[in-house]
């Protein structure tokens, strides 16, 4: 029997789960059909998004009060396609605001397939009544952390721990050297990668703070080069940021399939706090993390938030590996100083490195592929 799946993406790194969960879903089981909304990755897996889903990537709820409007519309669109489509199952991956939306819908639209979380919203860090808001709009939920199963099944929800797919990925098999060479930069020299975010949010928030470190930066270091990977979701935003700020056209800006390379030549990296943090760590790479919010959300945030660190390395080691600076502390100041430790501590930069590396094969634990068991996982439901 042939099932339809409607898979939603509507961040990059959703969009990354989703393409493998696919790629892993048609290797179990080859006649599925997968439909549904997503970017590049899945698009690549040749599901062609139903809706446009730019401008979905909200955080923050005076950002998300702003874009309710268009976030509603784009949930009636969504609810709507599901329902003329009527597939076996609806897989919501990650993007709480969105997706627990668009599954009240379909509760009140009256589907009848299953509703299955991809990724839990983090109720061990803040917002605990989340797990019962969950348990009251989808089926089932797949987890990324082994810590996650007894907030929910309190409520009835029933929860599949399939492991963090973020380590399925070797990120350290990049190609350092070719970059260097396709730039036109010495092999021997420094490089600083930056990162800004997925969201435009955070763009907007931190493109001045990196701008202003780049070029100074630059004076102290005339040697070093930058380089940043920018995924096809934020690259227009990245590139009308750097319009307006010129110090930020010092920064080469590279396809995000260049990310890996990038890795390999990375000296230290400068990043907004994500996914993409735990994915330096694994390659190795010295990574100095900003995050900052709109003052009214951290504020919120700041009363609701129960870890010490925000990277999710440094709160499984429970310790800074990862320096942090958040909100008030974002100063070019700050995170030009620990750049500098990195680039001008070779030692320094290699215990590091190692630290990184050691933690995150102790997060990865015995391995095996996440998405696999996702895919293993949305099968076995289907019947």
């Amino acid at each position: 029997m042939t099932h339809k799946l409607y898979i939603i993406a509507v961040e990059s790194s959703a969009d990354h789960l989703g393409a493998q969960l696919i790629k892993d879903l048609k290797t179990q089981s080859p006649t599925i059909n997968c439909i549904g909304i997503g970017g590049p990755a899945m698009q690549a897996q040749g599901v062609e998004p139903e809706i446009d889903i730019s401008g979905l990537a909200i955080l923050g709820f005076v950002e998300g009060i702003s874009a309710y409007p268009m976030i509603m519309k784009r949930v009636r669109q969504t609810v709507s396609s599901i329902i003329e489509v009527n597939p076996a199952a609806v897989i919501l991956i990650d993007s709480w605001g969105f997706m627990i939306r668009v599954a009240k819908n379909l509760k009140k639209a009256g589907y009848k397939g299953k509703v299955i979380k991809y990724v839990a919203p983090q109720v061990w860090a803040m917002r605990e009544g989340r797990a019962k808001i969950l348990a009251d709009n989808v089926d089932h939920v797949m987890t990324i952390h082994n810590f996650d199963a007894p907030y929910f099944e309190q409520h009835g929800l029933p929860v599949t721990y399939i492991g963090n797919p973020i380590f399925d990925t070797d990120y350290r098999a990049g190609n350092g050297t070719q970059i260097k060479s396709e730039l036109g930069f010495a092999q021997e020299g420094d490089i600083v990668s930056v990162f800004f975010g997925s969201r435009l949010s955070e763009i907007k928030t931190l493109a001045p703070v990196f701008a202003e470190t780049v070029q100074l930066l630059k004076q102290k270091r005339s040697h070093l080069k930058f380089i940043s990977p920018v995924a096809d979701s934020i690259a227009t935003d990245v590139r009308a940021a750097a319009a307006m700020d010129t110090r930020l056209q010092d920064i080469i800006l590279l396809p995000e399939s260049k990310k890996l390379d990038v890795f390999d030549a990375s000296t230290v990296a400068l990043a907004c706090s994500g996914t993409v943090t735990t994915q330096l760590a694994c390659a190795g790479v010295p990574t100095v993390v900003a995050y900052k919010l709109n003052a009214m959300t951290f504020a919120v945030a700041k009363r609701l938030y129960k870890p010490e660190y925000i990277s999710l390395v440094n709160i499984s080691a429970g310790q800074s590996l990862l320096p942090e600076f958040v909100q008030g502390d974002v100063t070019v100041k700050n995170i030009v100083k620990e750049i500098l430790k990195y680039v001008d501590d070779a030692d320094y930069r290699k215990s590091k490195s190692e630290q990184l590396l050691s933690q995150t094969a102790f997060m990865h634990g015995k391995g095996g592929f996440a998405s696999k068991r996702a895919a293993q996982t949305v099968l076995s439901l289907l019947g």
